[in-house]
């Protein structure tokens, strides 16, 4: 196939806009996500076993964590062919307009603005709707009427390019480099069948993705070649979540489709009739009941959430640069990436609070310093900071490190050395974090999803791919076997309780170990209360009859009151 003498640099500036836009969304998402009141998230019309607008705060978070893989494979693909990412310092102000990148309507550039989820789902949809029209060829500004004009321009620059050398050994490809600063994120690698670019049929999965789970069947059919898509509104089963993991259930349709179904919940009912107050927070300067009674000022918070902000851009556009992007620093004293994106989910919903929406302004040469005195501001809780006791603990050589509240082994253990004996500390020691496989070392994850994993503790899964671990290994808070294999969140909220979704993924599992006997004791758990059972396993474990109240008193210059910690850490699943 013959390419044109400027092919590869359409397509280096189309895989450069990729990012860009990937990146946009995930402000724009999040900050509806978190604009749901207490109120909201708590409904439950069934005594429990259903949480209708919960369910759509997770189906709309859904599609936020999945920008953030798409943002990490346009990464991936731009330094395969040798385009250093470069990741958006512009300020998203809150009431400002925001351009939406490369995408234009009429010579016009197609605008939004920050808000609440009622607010910008019609934007939202807009974002990612399918195309029907015909699609114009790849252009010199990479900028299109829609998003899906400038997904199915790149996937024709690079199915032309994947065409034109498909012969051509890559040893001799002048374009072309595998494993060029590549990431896996998290718990992306056993979330997602495709991550890294080690081989040119690498590079079209990861496009053939982002295209397939964003807006469906339009660009991939229209493209042809390797691209395939699910069609109507359905993601094609290799794109899909880990069976298990936490959005597993939302995965199998496209962004464009969970937000039809978001728009339809919407508009469903008056849900603020049905449960009895606002739904969700405004920005009208009002302050809600929600907020915290140890919240900072309304100004340091937005302040913090900019400093915080700039050092997660700056650690994105350093991992991309340099190919690593881990989610924990390996200086307890400096603020890893994970901390720093832990924060902003806390500190979002406190802005809401006071009732603003949250801004996002990057700011140039922010020092982990300044972070860790910012998430210091935010946080008496001590959600993503240590005490001075609980760090000099944590330095120390062999220290094992405990999931959360009333899980310590013995007298002197668990967060801030207050405890008298096994099982009254007062919380987690170990890193906090609220996803599956994210937990840095054996014991520290704390459960609420079914895991997934290539390995377990160095031992290969037979399929070699991302596949639910073993019965044995699932749903035993603070008691994973390796790093990477904890369920979910540390500390475990006072909310969390097992997956109610998981029933058919049990259920479906095969080979020797899932017997009817494993799968009936995983069933048994779900809908019931994380921390419950993780006291129950410690009791077994330590040959504890009876356990003891955790403990709760001053530790260092905190007022520290564990069970006031676990409340605050928002459960993943209720």
């Amino acid at each position: 196939m013959q390419l044109q003498a400027n092919h590869f640099e359409l397509l280096k500036q189309h895989l450069q806009a990729i990012v860009e836009v990937e990146f946009f969304t995930i402000p724009l998402y999040l900050t509806a996500v978190y604009s749901f009141t207490d109120k909201a998230l708590a409904y439950t019309p069934d005594g429990g076993k259903t949480f209708p607008l919960n369910q759509l705060q997770q189906e709309t978070l859904s599609v936020a964590v999945q920008e953030m893989y798409h943002l990490q494979c346009a990464g991936n693909l731009a330094n395969a062919f040798d385009v250093t990412p470069s990741i958006p310092q512009v300020p998203l102000r809150a009431g400002a307009e925001l351009t939406i990148p490369h995408l234009e309507q009429n010579g016009k550039p197609l605008t939004t603005q920050l808000g609440n989820l009622p607010a910008v789902i019609g934007a939202l949809i807009a974002i990612e709707k399918p195309d029907p029209h015909p699609f114009p060829p790849p252009n010199p500004r990479a900028i299109y009427p829609s998003i899906a004009d400038l997904y199915h321009a790149t996937l024709q620059l690079l199915g032309g390019y994947l065409q034109a050398f498909a012969m051509t050994p890559v040893t001799s490809d002048p374009h072309f480099i595998p494993n060029h600063n590549q990431i896996a994120y998290g718990t992306f690698a056993t979330t997602y069948l495709y991550n890294v670019i080690k081989q040119r049929t690498d590079a079209g999965r990861l496009a053939n993705a982002i295209a397939d789970q964003g807006e469906g069947h339009e660009v991939t059919s229209k493209v042809g070649g390797m691209f395939r898509s699910g069609g109507d509104g359905n993601v094609l089963p290799e794109f899909w979540p880990a069976a298990g993991t936490r959005f597993y259930q939302f995965g199998k349709i496209t962004h464009y489709k969970r937000f039809e179904n978001a728009q339809a919940t919407l508009s469903s009912r008056d849900w603020k009739k049905v449960i009895g107050g606002p739904v969700f927070y405004e920005p009208d300067g009002i302050k809600s009941p929600d907020l915290p009674k140890w919240a900072a000022s309304y100004p340091g918070i937005q302040d913090a959430l900019n400093t915080i902000w700039s050092y997660l851009v700056d650690g994105m556009q350093s991992g991309f640069a340099n190919g690593s992007l881990q989610p924990n620093s390996p200086d307890p004293r400096v603020p890893g990436f994970n901390d720093a994106m832990l924060s902003v989910k806390y500190v979002g919903p406190q802005i809401w609070q006071y009732g603003h929406c949250p801004s996002y302004v990057w700011r140039k040469g922010v020092t982990p310093a300044q972070v860790q005195t910012a998430m210091d501001q935010v946080d008496p809780l001590c959600l993503f900071h240590w005490d001075e006791r609980t760090a000099e603990m944590r330095a120390q050589t062999g220290f094992e490190p405990n999931a959360c509240q009333g899980l310590n082994t013995c007298a002197g253990k668990g967060w801030g050395g207050i405890a008298t004996t096994a099982g009254n500390g007062a919380c987690a020691t170990a890193d906090l974090h609220t996803c599956g496989g994210n937990n840095d070392c054996r014991y520290e994850g704390g459960c609420g999803f079914l895991s997934t994993g290539q390995s377990v503790c160095g031992t290969t899964l037979a399929s070699g791919s991302a596949t639910l671990l073993p019965p044995s290994e699932q749903w035993i808070p603070d008691q994973n076997n390796c790093k990477g294999f904890g369920g979910c969140q540390t500390p475990i909220s006072g909310n969390q309780v097992f997956d109610r979704t998981a029933g058919a993924t049990i259920q479906a599992q095969t080979g020797p170990d899932w017997t009817a006997e494993a799968k009936q004791q995983l069933e048994s758990l779900i809908g019931s209360n994380v921390w419950d059972h993780a006291r129950q396993i410690f009791a077994a474990k330590e040959k504890i009859g009876q356990l003891p109240q955790p403990l709760s008193k001053k530790i260092s210059t905190v007022d520290y009151d564990g069970t006031a910690r676990r409340a605050a850490v928002q459960a993943t699943s209720v």
